[in-house]
């Protein structure tokens, strides 16, 4: 069998002890199929020779005790001879400098069906994932594993379609709860069905991924061109055709999450909620404004009506607004409602601590950023709370439908939200705010992390950022840190920028040195003892801020920061 999803090519032990063969080179090794758990050994490797019609062929094999083919050509094969698979014409062609031939492709491939059953009673907690034995009738080989409808679809488990290799009649599948309620699973209960590989199968399609749900079956009618031109965007950069196809798959999937074609609000379980206590509404008058601020206003007022993140209001609340302008000459909107947040309760759902779990996540062997489009805008408010949003202009009150910037409570009610609906993926995935992370160590299992995410993204109706997002990326830059299997390390660009700020002559200057060299103080070691002294210089009330000094010991403080900033990382 020519398989496109197997980097290397194997032959049953069986099937070559009825060919005569070179000796056996006796080196055991151990390979992870694409589930990137389940494992099977070689016992050693052997050059067997093929004859395609008349072009004569070796590539050395390795030996396998059990195997679902007799033998199984892999990519080294495949690219050896430029082997061309035309799925279309169902022919084979193999081209040599000298020669080409071609073989009809055959998908005659005797079946084996067997009944997955559990080894022992097993219990699943809430979002608990286990690894669990199941067994068959089959002794020995690797068959395609399809979990049962009744798991997936009424007891609400995650389980993968998945290569798994049985083993004097056993092996192993991992099950996860998603959800919130335990789940028992009896002894010889039927978890699914085993069954042999058809021809046109390969090793790589463990996840099955052509496999869609009962819902699912047109899932692309609906796609459209922006959404196509950010998933090929956002996947261009993969090299293996095979792991480029499945990638794409995933992504077609949940496609609405990268139309940016248009503005949607996410249906989230819980909005975000504004309490005042008894206190009385706040009122102000509008800011004054310049005609072409004027105008401005009302643009992006339209455009906010446009997409009902705001509506007309009726308040007794009232802020004022700001318009600010950007690098790129246009404006950013603001409301300035410090007197609604003085008479906010403070909500203390906590934000990540990034100096722990970023360390976390390096050592992975794939990565995916996601970034939320104008995440705040996607979060609703709750109805009874809209009205403490309004603000005024001079063409008129308005409030908010969506999260506001400025807000009081903003971030920690963004986050809660964002953590709770993904806290079944919180084995994998980091959220921080709007920006997410998902970690994995083998691609296969990778597909599997990011098709959770995604469908939770999507189920909610959320909107991704193409432009910031990154997909199966062996080293990622993350919140001012690239992460890759080496480990963590500072973002090298922000290095740089801190490498050139020159000797402080001011109070600004010394704090913004120490803001910035601050964010990666857990790469340098005895950092509080090295900033001593300039600690002791920018840690100074208004009153006493021209007490501010830049002497030696500063000067000295500075010069090696900057040196351990550079070097290797702690981790």
């Amino acid at each position: 069998m020519f398989d496109t999803g197997s980097t290397k090519s194997f032959i049953n032990k069986t099937a070559l002890a009825r060919t005569k063969h070179l000796p056996l080179d006796k080196n055991k090794q151990q390979y992870v199929m694409a589930d990137g758990y389940t494992k099977f050994e070689v016992n050693g490797t052997v050059k067997i020779f093929i004859e395609l019609n008349h072009i004569k062929t070796n590539i050395i094999v390795g030996v396998v005790n059990s195997l679902c083919m007799d033998c199984i050509l892999g990519m080294d094969y495949l690219n050896k001879y430029k082997i061309n698979l035309n799925n279309k014409h169902k022919q084979v062609q193999i081209y040599t400098p000298t020669d080409t031939t071609t073989l009809p492709m055959e998908n005659h491939v005797p079946k084996t069906r067997t009944v997955c059953r559990l080894v022992q009673f097993i219990y699943l907690g809430p979002y608990q994932e286990r690894k669990v034995k199941i067994r068959s009738s089959v002794f020995s080989g690797q068959l395609l594993f399809s979990p049962a409808y009744r798991l997936l679809k009424i007891q609400g488990l995650m389980i993968t379609y998945s290569l798994i290799c049985f083993q004097n009649y056993e092996t192993w599948i991992s099950i996860y709860n998603p959800t919130y309620k335990p789940c028992y699973l009896y002894e010889n209960a039927i978890v699914g069905v085993a069954t042999s590989l058809d021809s046109s199968m390969n090793i790589s399609t463990v996840l099955n991924l052509n496999i869609k749900e009962k819902n699912d079956n047109d899932y692309t009618h609906s796609l459209t061109n922006n959404s196509e031109h950010n998933i090929h965007t956002l996947s261009q950069h993969m090299q293996d055709p095979q792991q480029l196809n499945d990638l794409i798959i995933i992504l077609k999937k949940h496609h609405p999450l990268f139309d940016t074609s248009t503005i949607t609000i996410a249906e989230t379980p819980t909005p975000h909620t504004i309490c005042t206590g008894d206190n009385p509404p706040t009122t102000s008058r509008p800011y004054p404004q310049t005609i072409e601020k004027q105008n401005a206003t009302f643009d992006i007022i339209q455009q906010m009506l446009k997409h009902k993140q705001i509506r007309a209001s009726h308040s007794q609340y009232s802020a004022p607004i700001l318009l600010i302008k950007k690098r790129d000459g246009a404006y950013r909107f603001i409301v300035d409602y410090r007197k609604l947040n003085n008479i906010t309760i403070q909500d203390n759902y906590p934000l990540p601590n990034l100096e722990q779990t970023i360390q976390m996540v390096g050592g992975h062997q794939y990565y995916t950023k996601l970034d939320l489009r104008s995440g705040y805008f996607q979060i609703p408010i709750l109805d009874k709370d809209k009205h403490k949003t309004a603000f005024i202009t001079v063409h008129g009150l308005y409030e908010f439908n969506v999260l506001a910037q400025g807000l009081k409570n903003s971030p920690p009610s963004f986050q809660r939200i964002m953590s709770n609906l993904l806290l079944p993926c919180k084995n994998f995935c980091l959220v921080y705010l709007d920006d997410i992370l998902v970690y994995s160590d083998s691609f296969h299992q990778h597909l599997n992390h990011l098709n959770q995410v995604l469908a939770i993204l999507n189920k909610h109706k959320f909107q991704l950022n193409p432009q910031k997002c990154e997909l199966a990326k062996r080293t990622i830059d993350y919140l001012g840190h690239t992460i890759s299997t080496q480990g963590v390390k500072p973002l090298q660009e922000r290095i740089e920028k801190i490498l050139n700020i020159p000797q402080p002559t001011s109070l600004h200057q010394a704090n913004a040195f120490i803001g910035a060299i601050g964010w990666y103080r857990k790469f340098i070691k005895d950092y509080t003892k090295i900033a001593a002294p300039i600690l002791a210089v920018t840690n100074l009330t208004k009153q006493n801020k021209f007490k501010f000094k830049w002497d030696t010991p500063q000067k000295e403080a500075f010069n090696q920061l900057k040196i351990a900033i550079t070097s290797q990382p702690l981790f």
